[in-house]
């Protein structure tokens, strides 16, 4: 069960340039999981764009509901021992926070992130399967 980086939850806004990439790989995709780090960074990212707290619960509730559509589960995965995780691979790789946060993440369940940021190929026994085709 793969999980999904940040970019895939904002592919799902069919005025995305990568939607239709999301659309295919939630159909030959099985078991897809949505980590709640990826879900704290899409709330962060739409804050930091600017958006008030209703449109950001608008915009939460719209993905839930695409997600629950789906089948795409959501994965809890914050504790202190992944925090300490995630800090351990920005040191260690040199990501950036939320893309630490992520890696660890998907280390704790699948080993597996649907994402295009090659970051991710620095983590050792973490698989990226691209978002986009090539």
């Amino acid at each position: 069960m793969p999980v999904v980086d940040t970019e895939f939850l904002f592919a799902l806004n069919p005025k995305d340039c990568k939607h239709q990439n999301a659309i295919r790989l939630l159909k030959e995709v099985s078991n897809l999981m949505v980590p709640d780090t990826a879900a704290l960074e899409f709330q962060a990212v739409l804050r930091a764009r600017g958006r008030n707290p209703s449109q950001v619960k608008m915009a939460l509730l719209a993905l839930y509901e695409v997600l629950k559509r789906n089948n795409v589960k959501e994965a809890k995965t914050l504790s202190l021992s992944l925090l300490a995780f995630q800090s351990e691979i920005e040191e260690n790789y040199g990501l950036s926070y939320f893309d630490s946060l992520l890696a660890a993440s998907a280390l704790t369940l699948d080993r597996q992130v649907i994402s295009d940021d090659y970051a991710f190929d620095k983590v050792p026994g973490l698989k990226r399967i691209p978002l986009s085709q090539k």
